[in-house]
């Protein structure tokens, strides 16, 4: 990636776990992100996203917008070929599948930061308390990424994050565009199998990196 990274032993106090009234907001307020970015609403939605600066912006409104494409597909698949199909394809593409009663999420606390793993999910998600409400911390997401690819001693300048921010937001772009156009591929007819739907995931994901 280019970056001028620095080793440190990370030294995290213990805190709390969130309380049930915690993960109540905090999935309120992720469904209100949802919500907004799927009515084409992109400034409100913003509005859930802890950023600085516009390469983070930019970074954000792609995560949305991918989010936007993960659940248009989601719909897509499951109206062509059932949920069972949807589990296999979120399988295929590495995304957490729909857990609507939260039971296989796991959920940790390290200082001001919650993180959040769903079913199925490779990585945790970031969230922060910011003027009463719960948003999806960018900042966070970029260390969750140095971190898996470099290890959990890894520590980067905060300019660095924001080079960071720019190229992954290209990437998050280009997967979302993926997702749009698979599932307009089985909106049409084109992908006409659960097989072949798999295989298609398959190779989006290989693309990726993934």
């Amino acid at each position: 990636m280019g970056l001028a990274v620095a080793v440190f032993c990370a030294a995290v106090a213990p805190a709390d776990q969130p309380t049930a009234e915690d993960l109540k907001a905090l999935d309120r307020d992720d469904a209100a992100a949802q919500a907004a970015i799927d009515a084409g609403d992109l400034q409100k939605a913003l509005r859930y996203v802890d950023f600085f600066g516009h390469e983070q912006e930019d970074f954000a409104t792609a995560t949305l917008q991918y989010g936007r494409s993960q659940r248009a597909l989601r719909k897509a698949v499951v109206d062509a070929f059932g949920e069972k199909a949807w589990t296999e394809t979120a399988s295929a593409l590495g995304v957490p599948r729909h857990d609507p009663d939260k039971a296989r999420r796991s959920v940790r606390r390290e200082g001001d930061v919650v993180f959040v793993k769903n079913a199925g999910a490779e990585h945790e998600v970031p969230y922060v308390k910011v003027g009463g409400l719960w948003k999806l911390s960018v900042r966070d997401v970029l260390l969750v990424a140095l971190t898996a690819r470099f290890g959990r001693d890894v520590k980067v300048e905060e300019a660095d994050l924001h080079v960071l921010a720019g190229k992954m937001a290209k990437v998050v772009r280009k997967r979302a565009d993926d997702l749009s156009s698979l599932a307009d591929s089985v909106r049409d007819g084109r992908v006409r199998s659960p097989g072949a739907l798999r295989k298609a995931a398959e190779a989006l994901r290989r693309t990726a990196g993934a």
